[in-house]
């Protein structure tokens, strides 16, 4: 009966073989806990990286495609490695690098304080919501014509066209961050004699920090993928989308244009990396609670707000 009571309802010796087994299933690390990780999810995306890759060599070598069409991975990465030590190749990444984050500094410059301001100020906020929501939509790409008007020289126009398409995403995560932000630890302050800038700076400043940085990821992004579309589409004598033209003329080297690919994912791989670091060092307070087992998830706004009301109380 003792036996029967731990293994489960059943009886019979097949009864307590499923029981037994589900035990030994259950005393096996679980796959969240490899995900919990920081050394599990590393692993688990080289893991990741590793059967795309073998995925595509593998439907190179099976001659469905042509060398022309879908080169071999390994011949890709080669070309890709090879491009370290190439100067030519360095320039173009370095004239994209540079219009790229100009245009992320300047939206980053431009959207903060003015979502600031509009989280602020709600009736302002409220007239300038209609405008937002208006020009957010707005393709970067369908821009190039008047940003050449504007600004004709190549690096202006993709740096101009990088700020706008990055201002949205950095804007509207900050209204939200400042909506998220407790109001009981506002009040608090207000109680206790501080003035506006004083509980800005002091509570809804770092409640709302992890959603602009979460904001500023995003951003960099699309600020990437604008920035070499531009140059694809508006041309320059240097970038990383003239290097992509390039390849194509003469016959076309295909491996050099998916191998300059490679670099621009890798770049937008380095620039989220350096940005959650930097997450993790400013605004500690975001990190998630350990998850209890039946319970919610916590999210990063929740301790934040937690946070700052901590601080609220304390103040």
């Amino acid at each position: 009966m003792k036996e029967a009571a731990r293994f489960g309802s059943g009886s019979g010796p097949e009864a307590g073989a499923r029981a037994r087994r589900r035990v030994r299933l259950g005393a096996l690390p679980r796959a969240g806990a490899l995900v919990s990780r920081r050394w599990g999810r590393a692993l688990l995306g080289a893991l990741g990286v590793g059967g795309a890759v073998l995925v595509l060599e593998l439907l190179s070598r099976t001659g469905a495609f042509g060398d022309g069409e879908l080169p071999p991975a390994t011949s890709v990465l080669a070309r890709a490695a090879g491009m370290a030590v190439d100067d030519g190749f360095l320039g173009h990444l370095g004239t994209t690098v540079s219009a790229w984050l100009g245009g992320l500094a300047l939206a980053v410059a431009l959207a903060v304080p003015a979502g600031l301001l509009l989280g602020s100020l709600p009736r302002l906020g409220a007239a300038s919501l209609a405008v937002v929501e208006l020009a957010r939509p707005v393709p970067s790409v369908a821009l190039i014509p008047l940003a050449i008007l504007v600004f004709a020289e190549p690096v202006r126009v993709e740096r101009s066209l990088v700020c706008y398409a990055a201002l949205w995403p950095i804007l509207l995560n900050t209204l939200y961050g400042l909506r998220d932000v407790d109001p009981v630890a506002k009040e608090t302050l207000r109680s206790f004699g501080f003035g506006p800038l004083s509980v800005l700076w002091r509570v809804s400043l770092p409640s709302a920090g992890p959603f602009v940085l979460t904001g500023v990821r995003i951003a960099a992004s699309v600020g990437l993928v604008v920035a070499v579309s531009a140059e694809l589409r508006a041309g320059g004598d240097s970038g990383l989308g003239v290097y992509l033209l390039q390849t194509q003329s003469g016959g076309g080297r295909p491996d050099l244009m998916v191998a300059g690919a490679v670099w621009a994912g890798a770049l937008g791989v380095v620039a989220n990396g350096v940005l959650v670091a930097v997450g993790r060092v400013a605004f500690p307070q975001a990190r998630p609670f350990p998850r209890r087992r039946g319970s919610a998830p916590s999210t990063p706004g929740y301790r934040a707000s937690r946070s700052s009301s901590n601080a609220g109380r304390a103040e």
